[in-house]
This record gives C-alpha cells, structure tokens and sequence, in this order.
C-alpha cells in the first residue's frame, strides 16, 4: 500500500529500558478500565507507577500521574488509590479522586502505611489495612546506628528487608458517603486482603494458620470471612488445615467463595488448583487438579523482567453461578470459566496474562504480553472468543522499533522426556552468530510466551538467545515439578544441554564454536554447577547463585526450609551434610576451566552474596580467568526491579564478558 508506514529496522536497546511499559492492576467499572501504567524513570533513578482509564469507546485518560500511584480502587462517584506523601517520608496513604472531575484528595495521614484498598461490591464502604512500626527494614547508613534485635526464625525477607519486633496491622473502614474511618481490628501478624462481599459485611483475607510458631516457618495460608458487624473470624478453609491458599472471591449473592490454592501435599511447590466453597454446607471442593498440568493462579507465573507492581488476583464471579480465572500451562497464559458442572477451556493463545478484570457478564478485560509485543489491553468475549484491542501503551515506540520473534521447539532428553524450548534470532543475523544459553530461576518457575526485556537487548547486540524449560519449572504439572527435588544437577542439568543441542543441530545460523551460558538464582546454580561439569562454553555468566547448600542454610531467608524440601534432607540429619555438599557447585569448583564472571545484589538475602564470594575464591586459586561484580543496595530481584541504572549495567557487563571470549 502506498500509504503505509515501514517500520524502522531498530531494535530493543539497553537504554529503552525508560521507554517501554507494562500495564497491570486492571479494574473496570463505570464503563471505565483503570490500570497503573509501570515505567522506570532515568532522572530519578527509579519507578513512576500511574493510574489511567480507557473507556468502553477507547478514550483514555490519566488520573494519578506523580510518584507511585496503586491500587485503583472503584466505588460509584471516586476512584481510590494508595498514593505517596509529598514530603520525603513519601509514606504510602489512600487518596480519593471524584470520577466527575477534580483533585485528589489525601484521606489518611500520620506514619502508619497503607498497604491495601478494596471495596465493598456496592461501592458504599472501602476496607485498607496498615502497617505501623519505627523499625526500618532495609539497611541505613545513620550517625548513631541502632542495634537490631532478631527474635524471629523467619526473620527476613528478599527485596523487603527485616521484619520488625514492635509492628502493628491494622484492618479500617471507610464510610464513603460519610467519610469516617473506623478501626476494625489491630494485630501482631499481617493479613492480604482478598474481597468484600457486596455490603462491607465481610471481609475476606488470608494469613498463615500458626503465625505465632516459633521453631520452624509456617508455609500454611488459611483463608478467612471477617464478620464486620459481629467482630467475628470464620476460618473458611479449616477443612484443608495444612493449606496454602492465595486468593479467594465472594460470589455477588455472598453465598460462595471461589478460591486459588493447595493441601501442599508436597510443599511449597505443590501446584495450585481452583477450589469452591459453600457457606450453606460449610463445604470446600477442589474443582481441577494438579496432574491435569494446569497450575491456577499465578503462583508459578513465567520468568519474565517486564511486568511490575500485578495485583495476581486470579478467580471473580461472572454471576452467582459461574467464575472465570486464569491458569498457566505449558509456558503460556489459560482462561477458564467454570459452574456447577465444570470449567471449561476459553482462551489459549500463545502469551501471557499479567491481570485480569470482569467486564460485564460475560467478558473480561486483560493485560497480556507476548515474546514479541511488551503489553496490550484487550477485552475478551468469554462466549465467542472474539477479542478487541483496547490500549497499547508502547504504540509510540513500536512506529520505530521491532521485536525478535521466537521460534518455539519441542525436544526430548536423553531418557526420552518431552520437553519445550524457545530460540529468540539475532535482530540483524549473520551466517553465523554466538548463542546464548539462559537458564531460569526457581527452579519452580518456567519460561514461556511473555516478553523478556533482557533477551530482546542480546538479540540487537547479535546473540541468538536459547532458553528452555528443564525438569522442576513450573506449567507441566506435578509430576514435572517434583523431577529436580532431590536431584539437582542431574537430569536438569541434561535438559538443558540437550535444549542447546538441539538448537544447534535444527538453527544452523548458532555458531557452535561461540557457546555461552547464564543464569540467575537457580539459573546461577546451574550455570556454576555447568562449568564445573563441562568445558563446552566459551564464558559464563553467574548471576545471584547458589553454590553452597550448606551455608544457604542458615543465611538465607528461605534457606532452612527451602533446602529441606528442595534437597529431601535436613543438613542437621545423618548423612545431611554429605548430600548438601554432594549437590553443591562449590565441590566442583576445582573443575572450572570457563571463563566466569560471577554477578551479585549486596542486599540479597534469597541467595546471600557469600554464595558467589566463595566460588570466586574458589575458581580465583585454579588460576582460571574470574573475576566478581558487586551491585550495591541490591536485593535478589536487581534484573527485575533494582535501581534502573544497575539493571542497565548488568546487561553492559555480561556482554563486555562474553565479547572477551
């Protein structure tokens, strides 16, 4: 056509880092679609996070444009959001803005930090909790430091900080058409709010079941029916004690719950299924189940770097009868509607859903992202499957910008297992190019049809990028699941050497002669667990790894629990220490021969920077090329969610490696 616009040959740059956007935390009402708009921002080196609508007509308009703004929470005449203080507390507070014209207004003040907002189904009443406490949870350099003291087994969290002795949550109320605010309750132990039933009359939350147990973590999650008016706790998932359970939906009549979790039957990694309840029976039903390979919720979401700030509500109620909710299967995104009978299959296009809402009675509003398309808004008629684009928020740079487009495989292991794969080409390619093989974390997550921003920069610096899914990710199942646990280093390890051999032999545009290999978290156990076990690569990268399931232990914040289900053993059991030691990279660090650089957060207490410090000491005595990068104030999450400026420069420093080699 002669008027049409080519598209420039540009691809993703580093820099287009402050360029790109994702959508998450969607809403609808009053024919409107509210969503936060994610950005990093250079000036300040950080985030903005603002609110905007799309009309039904495709109209949009930005509300909460300064800061971070979250939570867009609907009632009839006002959209309420917690928003940051202007000071330079920036303390996170609830704000109200008039849906027909006007300024926000600040609703609460004072030091507590609103953590949550939602709504009762008829708008007349607005729940938010609060956190109150004088401890800050992240390290501070101070004229006069404070000791800490730590009573807590559980005492910590990556990308959070240090839980504090003296905290006090809070559950209030707002009378919308008053404006009062009451207190509901006050507690020790925090609650995730997950509904209000059309009324205000109940609240539903979930919290662990022994929040005060004192020797061990409590993975449980019960969920709970707050009765406002009687000041009374129903525990609605008793008949599943031993739980974790996530998300829970009131039906519109109040007579039944629509719930997303698991009897972690096999802990933590146990595979979510979509659950029932029945306040007439006092009946819980599981409605899917875990070897049907369909993992409900976003538990085990993909491995992506894009999407920030989702609000991962997975179940509503289309009516009093029927629900839609979202499940992952095979490395993409599913959604289901359900009754009485069953649910039944709707959507399963290749990408994946950051947040959902209902639009009407039978249609849905998503954010879904591709490989190759960052976000889009779009409402999906349940009924018919037809699908209408609502917003793209990367329009603009799309005119001037392409992505790389996956080519997906399919492979078997050496034993014969079918396993997945994608190949993301060089942006301009050559006859021949060096790949880049990228191993994900978890290992209980999965790579899949979702827009990675890391992988799209490597494809313009001439990198064929390859990335599989071994034995243990998530969105095949339990049985697929389970495969790593007590096995690491064995048939992952195959999995993903014959991913790369079969990219090899079937793209014949990857140069055999230049391999590369990373990996961050367990990407980094397997990339230092790799170069300890063969000398095919030509450099690696290890990211935030875990090398030593020994000192894991006790320094990380999951370490004692987490080793002892992901390793079958107890370090403290007979024979405990010989198998931690057995699984551990560190053991074989004598081996490596690989040019390593070893990257790792300060901050990080999920894999404590002590793991990369000693395997550098290690490989450093062999006198193979290594050397070790250190990101100041940054947690494990640094490649998702750290200073911009350090996420711009891991990638600068991985590329500097491997163009050494």
């Amino acid at each position: 056509m002669a008027n049409q616009v080519k598209k420039a040959e540009q691809g993703v740059v580093v820099e287009d880092l402050f360029k790109l956007m994702s959508l998450t935390q969607v809403t609808h009402g009053n024919e409107l679609t509210f969503f936060v708009e994610n950005q990093a921002d250079e000036a300040k080196n950080g985030y903005t996070a603002k609110i905007s609508s799309v009309s039904d007509k495709g109209e949009y308009r930005a509300w909460a444009t300064n800061g971070v703004n979250l939570q867009p929470t609907l009632t009839p005449n006002a959209l309420f959001y917690i928003g940051q203080t202007s000071d330079e507390k920036k303390t996170p507070q609830l704000f109200r803005m008039p849906l027909d014209g006007g300024t926000a207004v600040q609703v609460t003040s004072g030091k507590a930090k609103v953590q949550q907002v939602l709504a009762s189904g008829d708008g007349s009443t607005v729940f938010f909790t609060t956190l109150s406490t004088d401890e800050e949870p992240k390290f501070k350099t101070v004229d006069k430091p404070q000791t800490r003291h730590v009573t807590k087994l559980f005492s910590h969290m990556d990308g959070y900080g240090w839980f504090p002795n003296d905290a006090k949550y809070a559950l209030n109320s707002l009378d919308v058409a008053s404006g009062k605010v009451t207190l509901v309750f006050t507690g020790e132990h925090p609650v995730a709010l997950t509904d209000v039933d059309l009324g205000g009359d109940f609240v539903l939350y979930t919290r662990p079941t022994q929040p005060d147990l004192d020797t061990d973590h409590d993975m449980t999650n019960g969920v709970y029916a707050y009765d406002v008016t009687q000041a009374s706790e129903k525990w609605v998932t008793e008949s599943v004690a031993g739980g974790c359970f996530y998300d829970a939906s009131f039906s519109p009549d109040g007579q039944k719950l629509a719930l997303i979790g698991n009897d972690l039957k096999v802990g933590s990694h146990t595979v979510d299924n979509l659950w029932v309840y029945e306040f007439a029976s006092d009946k819980l039903t599981n409605l899917t189940h875990a070897e049907d390979t369909v993992h409900v919720g976003y538990v085990g979401e993909l491995a992506t770097d894009f999407a920030q700030n989702r609000k991962e509500k997975g179940v509503y109620w289309l009516d009093n009868n029927r629900y839609v909710f979202t499940a992952l299967h095979h490395g993409r995104s599913q959604m289901y509607t359900g009754d009485e009978s069953g649910v039944k299959l709707v959507d399963d296009q290749p990408r994946e859903v950051y947040d959902f809402a209902v639009a009407g009675p039978n249609k849905v509003v998503l954010s879904v992202s591709k490989q190759d398309q960052p976000n889009e808004l779009v409402e999906l008629d349940l009924t018919t499957g037809a699908e209408t684009s609502l917003f793209n928020p990367n329009a603009d740079y799309e005119r001037q910008h392409t992505y790389s487009s996956p080519k997906h495989f399919d492979y078997r292991a050496s034993d014969g297992q079918a396993l997945e794969g994608w190949y993301l080409p060089p942006h301009n390619p050559k006859a021949k190019n060096p790949v880049l093989l990228y191993v994900h974390g978890g290992p209980h997550a999965a790579y899949g049809e979702s827009f990675f921003y890391e992988f799209q920069v490597y494809t313009t610096l001439g990198y064929g990028v390859v990335f599989v899914n071994p034995r243990g990710s998530t969105t095949y199942g339990q049985d697929f699941v389970d495969d790593v646990t007590g096995h690491y280093g064995e048939r992952d390890f195959s999995d993903v050497m014959s991913g790369l051999d079969y990219a090899l032999e079937h793209f014949p545009e990857l140069d055999a002669d230049h391999q590369y290999i990373a990996g961050g978290s367990y990407g980094g156990f397997m990339t230092t667990w790799t170069v300890g076990h063969t000398d095919r690569f030509n450099a690696a990268v290890a990211q935030r790894s875990v090398t030593n399931w020994i000192s894991m232990y006790g320094y990380s914040d999951i370490g004692f629990y987490f080793n002892r289900q992901e390793l079958r053993a107890d370090l403290f059991e007979e024979g405990g220490v010989e198998k931690y030691w057995k699984m551990s990279p560190l053991a074989y660090a004598h081996n490596v021969k690989t040019p390593l650089r070893l990257l790792h957060g300060e901050w990080d207490m999920r894999c404590p920077i002590g793991q990369s410090e000693e395997f550098y000491t290690a490989v450093k005595q062999t006198g193979t090329d290594v050397d070790f990068i250190r990101y100041p104030q940054a947690f494990h999450g640094v490649s998702r969610d750290g200073f911009p400026n350090l996420r711009l420069q891991r990638i600068k420093d991985m590329d500097e490696w491997f163009s050494r080699y």
